[in-house]
């Protein structure tokens, strides 16, 4: 598993065309990818334990972070989109998950419940976890396709995309994770 800070310098290097994401992503092996994915998944589930349906729903009209639900359904949703990707540059034969639609915000719904929005996160992990486990025997590391944003693309890149974009989005959970406790006491 990678540290945040070596995630993050990736990331960021990758977002600012310093370098590509495909080489962003083989700047290590795949599986330390998937594994940093997985560490900050657990670290979602962490931030939701023992918050409350109003912690969970907390947003700041001032601040322009999303409401830890809005955050968490976001990435529930768009995870399908990482889902066909996987499934497209193998060959697997898995079926298709609807995708969110093209734009920002995707997917992120407001007020849900956190009990529900701790089970929606554990059975969407549970089925991501599944397609990496379908997909990973039968990815070929030369393989390469092409994406319109992302440009050359490997299984090793979507991979790298899927945890960089858990990555961007745990770092704002955090700080709201704090704001929604002060501002909702339990």
């Amino acid at each position: 598993m990678l540290d945040t800070q070596t995630l993050s310098q990736l990331v960021f290097d990758a977002f600012t065309r310093q370098i590509t994401w495909r080489e962003a992503s083989s700047r290590y092996p795949v599986a330390e990818y998937i594994e940093s994915f997985r560490n900050l998944r657990a670290g979602f589930e962490r931030l939701l334990e023992g918050l409350t349906d109003a912690q969970v729903a907390y947003s700041e009209p001032t601040n322009p972070m999303w409401s830890l639900s809005e955050t968490v359904t976001h990435l529930i949703y768009s995870q399908n989109f990482y889902h066909n990707q996987l499934l497209e540059i193998t060959s697997s034969e898995l079926p298709h998950l609807v995708e969110a639609a093209r734009g920002f915000g995707e997917g992120a719904q407001q007020n849900v419940p956190a009990a529900q929005l701790r089970a929606m996160l554990s059975a969407a992990t549970q089925q991501i976890e599944g397609v990496i486990a379908a997909t990973l025997p039968h990815s070929n590391p030369e393989q390469v396709t092409r994406h319109a944003f992302f440009g050359e693309v490997t299984y090793a890149t979507w991979i790298f995309l899927l945890m960089a974009h858990e990555l961007d989005h745990y770092r704002q959970s955090v700080v709201m994770r704090r704001l929604a406790r002060a501002a909702h006491p339990s």
